[in-house]
């Protein structure tokens, strides 16, 4: 795709030229590209690609705004959306999976250190309770909370629609509570919310990972 400052032709072009070369805008950036007529196979693999990508857009689609914060500042002075940030760091880890294990639940952005590891994660009672251990604050930044997302667990390539659940604690001990809506097999992930001293802007580290079984829902 060759981006273009004055398309060809035009200042503004847009449309195909005797289906050799197509001129488009795509969030601001004039571009061209090679006329491609798709051939669209419906093969197996195809298939599974597509059953993920609808998976990934479903899941953002329904994800409360704490666990999109990290996708959005992810993209911060990009010309890309943070739903397709997320679909973009999760598909080819998913594709060929029977279960969310390598689910991506949060992008560092800026200087974000990660929790500690050492992340312990209970699923009596209906909930997902978790407990970390603050990493060492980088120069200049202040660690201001620490969030948890949990999903539902299965597997990505059919259409599977899974919303993730929200939890976020402001202060030590770093310890929430996510409540789920159903017993099962969820997978759990924390990110580190730091504040940067100079200015107060806000960077998401990313998340650590664990799973856990719920009961009693």
């Amino acid at each position: 795709m060759a981006r273009l400052t004055a398309p060809l032709l035009s200042l503004g072009a847009s449309g195909s030229i005797a289906k050799s070369l197509v001129f488009a805008n795509w969030k601001g950036i004039n571009y061209a590209r090679v006329h491609v007529i798709p051939e669209n196979p419906n093969t197996v693999d195809q298939q599974e690609v597509r059953g993920v990508f609808a998976t990934l857009a479903e899941m953002y689609k329904r994800m409360p705004t704490g666990a999109r914060v990290p996708w959005i500042a992810a993209v911060r002075g990009l010309a890309l959306t943070a739903r397709n940030r997320h679909v973009q760091a999760n598909l080819a880890a998913l594709k060929g999976q029977a279960v969310l294990d390598d689910l991506v639940m949060s992008i560092a952005s800026g200087q974000a250190i990660a929790p500690d590891a050492a992340l312990a994660v209970d699923g009596a009672d209906g909930t997902v309770t978790w407990t970390c251990i603050a990493p060492t604050a980088p120069v200049g930044y202040t660690l201001v909370g620490v969030s948890g997302v949990a999903c539902l667990d299965g597997d990505p390539s059919p259409v599977l629609v899974r919303p993730t659940y929200f939890g976020t604690i402001a202060a030590a001990p770093w310890a929430g509570v996510i409540d789920v809506p159903a017993d099962g097999d969820y997978q759990v992930g924390l990110f580190a919310i730091w504040e940067r001293d100079a200015d107060g802007q806000l960077f998401y580290s990313e998340a650590v990972r664990n799973q856990v079984t719920v009961t009693g829902s």
